[in-house]
């Protein structure tokens, strides 16, 4: 299994670049193994939305990371690597988010649609939402983060920010007609994730 179908599809290209063929080619073939193994071995508890959450975004970089710690990368650099890599992908991501949005009245579709969009984003499975609040801008938190509890269990915290940067990114193919801002992330030691969502231009 290869992370064709994943949000790095193009990984494989972009190692073979930036390491040469002899070594991107061994990177990139432990980190399908590893992915793979990672892949058949999760119960995704019945639930379609969680397991393309792991296996397209989350597995892939988890899978990429420890591939390069394996290759003797100090986890500065390997964190570097992989957030360009997500970054690309959190980038595609917002492009189609942007493609999305209506012509008109976007944000008034977008509040209607609001717990439709936290159960795609951040499904039930593997989050725990609440105190959403749709009077003005839109608000809610996430106090169970698939992000933070994945990088835990796989000994890898550090990369729950870069997951966190993740969002950022592709929630900014909302705009300039929806804003999203976050204050506090449990990534730094907050409570909670608290995501706000606002009429933009």
């Amino acid at each position: 299994m290869n992370y064709d179908n994943t949000e790095l599809n193009f990984l494989e290209k972009d190692v073979l670049r930036s390491f040469g063929d002899a070594e991107g080619k061994k990177i990139y073939a432990r980190a399908s193994k590893l992915y793979s193994e990672l892949v058949v071995t999760t119960d995704y508890k019945n639930s379609p939305t969680l397991q393309r959450q792991l296996t397209r975004l989350i597995y892939p970089v988890i899978a990429y990371y420890k591939t390069l710690l394996a290759f003797g990368y100090k986890v500065p650099n390997a964190l570097g690597l992989v957030r360009t890599e997500t970054e690309k992908a959190a980038r595609e991501s917002g492009e189609v988010l942007a493609a999305q949005m209506r012509p008109i009245f976007p944000y008034r579709a977008f509040k209607r649609n609001i717990k439709n969009f936290i159960e795609y984003k951040f499904p039930s499975g593997g989050w725990t939402s609440g105190d959403l609040k749709t009077r003005g801008k839109i608000t809610f938190r996430i106090r169970q983060c698939l992000y933070y509890s994945i990088t835990e269990k796989f000994g890898c915290p550090e990369l729950c920010e870069v997951f966190c940067d993740y969002e950022r990114t592709a929630f900014a193919g909302l705009g300039p007609k929806i804003v999203c801002e976050r204050e506090g992330e449990l990534a730094t030691g907050c409570n909670s994730c608290n995501f706000c969502f606002k009429k933009g231009k």
